[in-house]
């Protein structure tokens, strides 16, 4: 028993020592009391400030990266707002940015920091990074081939980049007119836009000077200038080049006229003015210029040989005049390809034949004097190496089979002093003009204008221009007349036409070398819309025969309607281009078909007038010379221009060459049929000044010169440079508010379009603002998630106080 009384013993100890330091701490428990300690209370207050500041930063913090996200997203979206005077059409749409980048020749101009074109790309391109990120962005080049290519907008920054830099400068004019119809057609096609345009470039004052002339529309869309601080340079550029007759005479002196001008506030002297003819230098002459604007006209005489033309074939020859280079080197030289040709026929038609005249007995055609202007006598040995061969007939002799064999060859035909045309002639001289063949009828002698008007009217379907009244003006000296009433020609407008132009003449000279002479006879074109149809006559006239001249009129002339058709009336209507000062016309042309008809109203004779003693007389000259002129292929074109040009028969379809010139570069050009008959070529990319080479072989050598075997035919093309676009005056803001532009034009500084303060929006650069706000944001966030004792204070500043007020009472 006592083993089970030992077990039991040390179990009940076992349970009272485990249970021990419980019950120590139940019976403890109720000795310990709660005291207020001043110091235990300073530190609970500070536990639980603690705990409120913990709590407000950790508040502050969300708020600023709340805030600092929530404005960076803002600013990666860069929202904008239109402006109050935007005049944009919608002010909720998107902006659709139509830059417009002038590459013409006067943005070219060179200086230390590169060309003005590179310095308006850049512009350009800076003007890209200011735009709202929904954009949408169109390019433009101001001039060449390129102005004619438009792309769709680009949403991308990086391809507007790229399309400015692929934009090359041209020899070309600027026409902003060109470029703000383009601007138009792509904001129609962006209904969903709101459109502006941005003109970067020299602005040059004349091309804005014409755009203010023919009175622009005004925009709906506004239309940016980037103002330009660079100063005017000066510049000195060959104005004209040619020949004042448009061909030259083969075995005589030809003179050539080249007028060169200078702006600039300092002289230039012994300016070297070098002609080349086939790019060999012939003569150089030196030409002096003062301050200001002044020009200087020289006079180059040349004799062509005939030994370089084939009789009654048409040849071209090169010429170019160049001076000292200067910072626009475009402008300092031009070319001109001069047709050569020897005796090319011209008929004349008058009162009398070359058996019937006799200059001792005063019996003399009408058209003696013209004969003796355009082909002077000389030397019978040399007579088929003139320009003209004439072909005089009488009127009698003017008729069927020999009359048609006549005009068969003839470029110009040329008929005066006839009382009465037959029928027979009209019909045949009418047939001779629609295919391509010139035409001039001057009255004088004993011309009947009421025979001429029932006859040669035919309801404007003869060979007037227009119809005639039946009686003439005044009276010749042969009808003993005591009352003469002499008129001369006006001068108003008479050299708005450049028939009656001269390179080495004034412009007042001029005026007083034509109107020099004395008429006292003329008759009088009237309207022609009173008198449509009226001849009996018209109904009897024969229908159109197929073509039977022998040379075909050039492929550059427009095609016009064909006067034959059941109007009675002429399509294309007559044009005065010289008028007395009595206010009858003296001179009128009319095109018909391919040809064109020019009529003068009084005679060359002196029964009629005073034109033959007098220089006036010219004015007969200057217009045939160009009437015959423009029977021939043209060879010059304006830079920029479209070139039409036949091709020899039997060249390849994938043969035709073209050598730009300078450069050199060679590009295949595809031939087509530029009408019916002929097959040619269409250039479409005259780019640069200069002479062009089009050929079927090779290039082999210089330009100039064929290889041998291998080229069918080598054709000179001359590009010529615009006048005005050499003149470098810029546009400023004062001259450009005296343009009283439409009130969407608006003028901007550089620095204010390409800072984003010239756009048409207001908060397009908040995004700038907003990413350096978020910056601050992060500064302050970590600010504050540093603690510093400066926040603790100002947190518990206002907890402490009462805690301490609280501890001393």
């Amino acid at each position: 028993m006592f083993p089970y009384f030992l077990a039991s013993g040390f179990a009940i100890a076992g349970a009272i020592v485990m249970a021990g330091p419980a019950l120590i701490h139940l019976m403890n428990r109720n000795r310990y009391r709660t005291v207020h300690w001043a110091a235990m209370d300073f530190l609970l207050e500070a536990m639980q400030s603690n705990r409120r500041l913990l709590r407000i930063r950790d508040l502050l913090l969300m708020a600023l990266r709340a805030l600092a996200l929530l404005l960076f997203g803002l600013a990666l979206a860069r929202p904008y707002f239109s402006s109050a005077d935007s005049a944009l059409p919608g002010t909720s749409k998107p902006p659709h940015a139509i830059l417009v980048l002038d590459n013409s020749m006067s943005n070219s101009l060179e200086s230390i920091s590169g060309s003005a074109l590179e310095t308006s790309r850049q512009q350009a391109k800076q003007f890209l990074e200011k735009l709202p990120s929904a954009s949408q962005i169109s390019v433009i080049a101001l001039s060449g081939a390129q102005s004619r290519r438009i792309s769709d907008p680009f949403t991308s920054r990086t391809d507007a980049a790229d399309a400015i830099d692929k934009i090359v400068a041209t020899d070309g004019p600027g026409e902003l007119t060109h470029a703000l119809n383009q601007a138009r057609r792509l904001a129609e096609q962006t209904p969903s836009l709101s459109p502006y345009v941005v003109v970067f470039g020299d602005q040059q004052a004349s091309q804005w000077q014409r755009l203010a002339r023919g009175n622009p529309p005004e925009e709906e869309m506004p239309v940016i200038l980037v103002g330009t601080d660079a100063s005017t340079p000066g510049n000195a550029w060959v104005e004209e080049f040619g020949l004042p007759d448009g061909m030259a005479e083969i075995g005589m002196p030809t003179r050539i006229v080249a007028r060169v001008r200078y702006q600039g506030d300092e002289p230039r002297s012994n300016v070297a003015v070098s002609f080349k003819v086939r790019d060999n230098e012939v003569e150089t002459k030196f030409a002096d210029f003062p301050e200001g604007d002044s020009v200087q006209t020289l006079a180059f005489d040349y004799v062509f040989d005939a030994m370089e033309v084939d009789p009654g074939r048409m040849s071209s020859i090169p010429l170019t005049v160049s001076i000292a280079g200067d910072a626009l080197p475009a402008d300092d030289s031009r070319s001109l390809v001069v047709p050569l040709v020897a005796s090319t026929p011209v008929v004349f038609i008058d009162q009398w034949s070359d058996t019937e005249e006799s200059p001792a007995l005063g019996r003399l055609g009408e058209t003696w004097i013209l004969r003796q202007l355009l082909c002077p006598q000389t030397d019978s040995s040399r007579e088929e190496q003139h320009l003209i061969r004439p072909i005089h007939l009488s009127q009698r002799e003017a008729e069927g089979e020999p009359l048609k064999a006549a005009l068969r060859e003839a470029r110009l035909t040329v008929i005066a002093g006839i009382e009465s045309p037959s029928v027979e002639l009209v019909s045949m001289l009418r047939s001779y003009v629609e295919q391509g063949g010139q035409l001039a009828i001057a009255a004088g002698g004993d011309f009947d204008p009421h025979a001429w008007n029932d006859v040669a009217w035919q309801g404007g379907r003869g060979i007037l221009p227009k119809p005639l009244k039946p009686s003439a003006v005044g009276q010749s000296l042969s009808e003993f007349s005591d009352d003469l009433q002499p008129f001369r020609i006006s001068g108003k407008g008479l050299l708005d036409h450049s028939y009656f132009r001269l390179a080495d003449l004034e412009e007042t000279q001029l005026i007083d070398l034509y109107t020099d002479a004395l008429f006292f006879k003329t008759v009088v074109p009237t309207d022609e819309t009173n008198t449509l149809a009226t001849s009996n006559t018209a109904s009897s006239m024969p229908p159109l025969e197929e073509k039977w001249l022998s040379w075909t009129p050039p492929v550059s002339t427009i095609e016009r309607p064909d006067d034959q058709s059941d109007s009675p009336t002429a399509s294309i209507p007559a044009t005065t281009i010289a008028q007395f000062d009595n206010g009858i016309e003296f001179v009128i042309e009319r095109h018909v078909g391919s040809g064109r008809i020019v009529f003068f109203s009084s005679g060359v004779s002196s029964q009629w007038s005073t034109l033959p003693s007098t220089n006036a007389v010219l004015i007969f000259d200057r217009v045939l010379r160009n009437q015959l002129a423009s029977t021939f292929q043209r060879y010059n074109f304006d830079v920029g221009e479209t070139a039409l040009l036949p091709i020899p028969p039997g060249v390849g379809d994938s043969s035709i060459q073209l050598i730009a010139p300078d450069s050199g570069i060679v590009r295949s050009v595809s031939p087509r049929f530029l009408n019916e008959e002929t097959r040619g070529v269409l250039i479409d990319n005259l780019d640069s000044a200069g002479v062009y080479w089009l050929s079927d072989g090779e290039p082999s050598g210089t330009p100039g010169d064929a290889a041998e075997g291998r080229s069918q035919f080598r054709i000179p093309i001359s590009g010529t440079p615009t006048a005005w676009e050499s003149q470098l005056t810029r546009l400023d803001e004062e001259q450009f508010a005296g343009l009283n532009l439409p009130p969407q034009y608006r003028w901007q500084d550089s620095s204010e379009v390409v800072g984003g303060s010239g756009l048409p929006m207001s908060g397009h650069a908040w995004w700038q603002w907003l990413i350096g706000l978020v910056i601050v944001l992060l500064i302050v966030e970590m600010t504050v998630a540093a603690m510093p004792s400066w926040l603790a204070w100002i947190v518990n500043r206002g907890s402490t106080s009462p805690a301490t007020s609280s501890a001393s009472s």
